[in-house]
């Protein structure tokens, strides 16, 4: 996941440089707050997300790929079904083909062990503000909808499909007075939180539904990937920190 998030995570660093620099620059100018950052950033946020689902999908295969071998259940008669490849079972990573994979090759439904900590504005709540103050959790149903919305954030943009334009939803799309797709900065860094979350989350339940033992180990690429910061307070980052070896505590 540390490879596959990498282009995310170059351009998430970009988009904090730009703004923490249109800060600084505004207050040499005496003037309070952030500003509002040029038409580009926008595109940075997206781009952002974009990439996420990719490596969303590219985790995904990978880890039912190795998994397969260690449960003896994982064929599916005649060869019905393929992990990766053209005929992948996840082309696209929505939550309904992911849910239908772990399915399909080890009858594990990963929805129950989804729970997402995100980063909100009160506006996407209906309550003012569009400074990002609080945090929302997802869990279950409603975990599996935001990721169905980053999902469609991704074909809305990437193939203009107008099929799958994502509706609002808090934490990770908004859309314009004129109906168009907003994607802020916060946006950007929660789809790269719970794409961490998600790796961490459901890891841990296939293993459990194919008894697989051992313990995981952290490493100093996901410190440098920044993923201290991405799982902080989250519910897979306590995971983390009480079973992994050598995990620092969030």
């Amino acid at each position: 996941m540390i490879d596959y998030m990498g282009d995310a995570q170059l351009i998430h660093d970009v988009i904090q440089e730009r703004l923490q620099k249109t800060t600084a620059d505004r207050r040499a100018q005496g003037k309070p707050g952030g500003g509002q950052p040029g038409k580009e950033h926008s595109s940075l946020n997206r781009a952002v997300v974009v990439a996420t689902v990719g490596a969303l999908e590219a985790f995904s295969e990978d880890l039912a790929l190795t998994a397969q071998p260690l449960d003896p259940q994982a064929t599916p008669p005649l060869n019905w079904y393929k992990i990766d490849g053209k005929q992948g079972m996840v082309q696209t990573p929505s939550p309904y083909n992911l849910r239908k994979l772990f399915w399909t090759f080890f009858r594990y439904d990963p929805t129950t062990d989804w729970d997402w900590l995100v980063q909100v504005a009160p506006t996407e709540l209906g309550q003012g503000s569009a400074w990002r103050v609080g945090a929302t959790q997802y869990q279950g149903t409603d975990a599996s909808d935001f990721l169905d919305a980053m999902v469609k954030v991704r074909h809305g943009f990437a193939h203009q499909d107008k099929a799958q334009k994502p509706p609002a939803y808090p934490g990770i799309v908004t859309l314009t007075p004129g109906n168009k797709i907003a994607i802020h900065s916060h946006h950007a860094t929660n789809a790269l939180s719970v794409l961490v979350q998600f790796a961490v989350l459901t890891t841990h339940g296939l293993a459990d539904r194919i008894s697989v033992t051992g313990q995981l180990r952290w490493s100093k690429k996901m410190t440098l990937a920044g993923w201290e910061g991405l799982l902080k307070n989250t519910s897979a980052g306590s995971l983390v920190s009480t079973t992994w070896k050598n995990a620092p505590t969030f």
